[in-house]
Order: C-alpha cells, then structure tokens, then sequence
C-alpha cells in the first residue's frame, strides 16, 4: 500500500467541565453515543471524521459526585478541554479555566460552549463545529511535531 493511502492513528483526551452537571451531561450525550459513568466521572468515546487521520476521541467529565483521586483521573492525560456554560459569565468561565491551567496546564487548546436553554438542533450543530474544530487544533498541532 503507498504511504500516501496510509492514514494517521490519533486518540485524544477531552475534559469537559461546567457547573452544571446535567447540561454537561447533555453535552455529552450530543458528542457521544455511549457514555458511562463510574463514581462520578462520565465517560464516552467518539470516532472523528479528520480526512487523511483516524481519530478517537475519549471524553471525561467530573461531576461533583466525583472522589478527589478519580477528579484528578479526568484530567490527567487530557489534550484538551471545554467548558460548558447555559450562557456567558466571565467569572464562572475564568474559575474553570485557571481551574484547567492547574490540572492540565497552559497552551492546551480550550473551547467554550454556551449552550443555552435548549440544547436544540442550531445549539447541537454549534457544538459539533466547535468539537471539530478542537479536534483540528490537536491534529494540527500533533502533525507540526
């Protein structure tokens, strides 16, 4: 097979946090098929489209059920993030983002999603665009490595 039809294998760890446990969950629910949740912590998984690269996304959020050691599982390892929020509050966003840089650290790409009252169909194709273009950012980044 010619190296051009080979295609890149990425697999990213997306943290997903807000102060409203059931909107992300909500989230979560529109990016993923399948999410479980052990002790707190909601995991799910999701094939990306990336064109010439096959890409798998795991999506962690903490709930505030979370034990501190499993917290800390769900950033560990994260590539990037993204903070839900129902609509924008400056202080909220800045407290989970200082929040991130502690538990990731700085320059991990971060996206923030306001989701609204509804999480309806323009909400749900507004957070598939800003998923996507999350997904890019790593791709780029992992490909000027």
């Amino acid at each position: 097979m010619p190296d051009e039809d080979k295609k890149s294998h990425y697999l990213f760890k997306i943290t997903i946090v807000g102060p409203d446990d059931a909107l992300v969950h909500k989230v979560m629910n529109t990016i993923n098929e399948n999410i479980v949740t052990v002790d707190g912590i909601q995991i799910g998984t999701t094939e990306v489209d990336a064109g010439k690269s096959e890409v798998r996304a795991v999506v962690m959020s903490p709930t505030r059920k979370a034990m501190d050691i499993l917290l800390s599982l769900t950033y560990r390892g994260a590539t990037a993030a993204m903070i839900v929020l129902k609509e924008p509050d400056p202080a909220v966003e800045t407290k989970f983002r200082n929040l991130i840089r502690e538990e990731i650290g700085a320059g991990y790409p971060t996206r923030v999603f306001y989701a609204g009252k509804d999480l309806d169909e323009p909400k749900r194709q507004e957070l598939a665009h800003l998923f996507n273009s999350l997904i890019e950012e790593m791709l780029a980044a992992r490909e000027r490595e």
